[in-house]
């Protein structure tokens, strides 16, 4: 038996039943479609849009005791510890904190921002471009101006169809005066971050009194802001950039002389440590949640083969006459083997195509559904092409056995039977 002619008896058996063909289509896409977007998710959240980044560390210092309000890769330093930015070890050096906010400009409605406090020293560090005006000077960021820095989608979202520099953005119920405009790094393959992101000076957030987002809280936080810096709680993230290993030693061993010096003046730290920022990245990608969302998008996709099983046995068994006048007339078992395996691949391309349509609609539901996330999840070469690997792989699967006990059977039993 030809290629040619055991596919065209592989597509006259799909079109001679087209409930069942259906069925075994829809049982598939489900699996697939599930499949593909759970790894469609997980893709984007590996992507590192700062893998060229190397030397970037993130400073941990764990403490005794408390509640853990949000979990985190780090424990993040107290505002005390802001000192340790004052070393000339690093190349480049920033603190950072983030919190939410409505940004309002010129009058227009509220628009929700997410506003990260840091150093000028940020934008080298994570090299993100300036694309039009400039980043605050050294003097801005410790004065009393309140220059900010906006992400493109932040003007985007702030100032739609104009430029944003040089005018006036209220943040806090305080007036703020947008020096620039950078372009955030999107992760390869990933499209632009869709996230409105306005950076502003950290002296001038903790000079306003702005409460970060998500802190680890060691003390009672107190009701002033005030209070809350004074205590032991971890909100700040410290970034260095250490460009070679003499000076991560002598940075480290500043680490342990701070741990050292602020346990003799009574508080409970056990140490301190340089993070690597890919480290960091790899342990926020690889998430419970999303780790449990690609583990059951497996568990249904191996369900589904299993069912697809069932039914391609069902199915090959309604043909054993058919297949035993064939073994009859001189068609060899290996002729059709082929074209039983040829019914379920073309069952499972199709469904893969089906499946890619499913989860592409699914994942613009999810965008348009969860407002805070770092990019829009849509699907990519790389995912589409894991998708029909995947199908091929399922329908191997779940076509290997019931094809083998059909095209082994002898004409005389699969006569008698019929």
């Amino acid at each position: 038996m030809t290629l040619g002619h055991a596919l065209r008896l592989a597509l006259r058996s799909l079109g001679r039943q087209p409930g069942h063909t259906a069925i075994l289509l829809l049982s598939f896409t489900l699996g697939l479609a599930a499949w593909t977007a759970a790894r469609a998710v997980l893709h984007e959240r590996r992507s590192d849009p700062f893998a060229s980044v190397r030397g970037v560390y993130f400073v941990s210092i764990p403490r005794e005791g408390g509640a853990l309000i949000e979990p985190a890769a780090i424990d993040p330093p107290s505002l005390r510890d802001r000192v340790l930015l004052e070393s000339a070890h690093p190349t480049r050096k920033s603190d950072m904190y983030a919190a939410m906010a409505a940004g309002s400009a010129d009058g227009r409605p509220l628009v929700p921002v997410q506003v990260i406090f840091c150093m000028r020293d940020l934008f080298g560090i994570m090299g993100a471009p300036v694309r039009s005006g400039a980043i605050w000077s050294q003097a801005e960021g410790a004065g009393e101006e309140r220059p900010v820095v906006l992400s493109e989608a932040a003007e985007r979202a702030l100032f739609p169809g104009s430029s944003g520099l040089g005018r006036t953005l209220r943040l806090f119920g305080e007036p703020f005066r947008v020096a620039g405009v950078v372009a955030v790094p999107a992760a390869p393959g990933a499209r632009t971050p869709r996230q409105a992101l306005v950076f502003a000076p950290s002296a001038v957030g903790i000079a306003l009194g702005v409460r970060p987002l998500l802190f680890h809280e060691r003390e009672d936080p107190g009701g002033s802001f005030d209070a809350f810096a004074a205590s032991d709680n971890g909100w700040l993230a410290l970034l260095v950039e250490l460009r070679d290993e003499p000076r991560r030693a002598a940075f480290q061993a500043e680490l342990d002389a701070h741990a050292a010096s602020e346990r003799a003046r009574g508080r409970r730290v056990l140490g301190a440590e340089l993070v690597p920022r890919e480290r960091m990245h790899a342990r926020r990608a690889d998430d419970a949640g999303t780790m449990l969302f690609a583990l059951l998008a497996d568990v249904l996709l191996g369900a589904c083969t299993l069912n697809v099983a069932r039914l391609l046995e069902g199915k090959f068994r309604s043909k054993r006459a058919e297949i035993a006048v064939h073994r009859a007339f001189g068609a060899s078992s290996r002729g059709v083997l082929l074209e039983l395996l040829l019914e379920a691949a073309l069952a499972a391309a199709g469904s893969a195509v089906l499946a890619l349509g499913v989860a592409a609609a699914a994942l613009a539901v999810v965008n348009r559904v969860i407002h805070d996330r770092p990019v829009d999840y849509h699907l990519d070469a790389r995912s589409s092409a894991a998708a029909l690997a995947a199908a091929l792989v399922a329908g191997l699967c779940a076509v290997a056995y019931p094809a083998l006990r059909a095209a082994r059977r002898s004409p005389a039993e699969g006569l008698g039977r019929s």
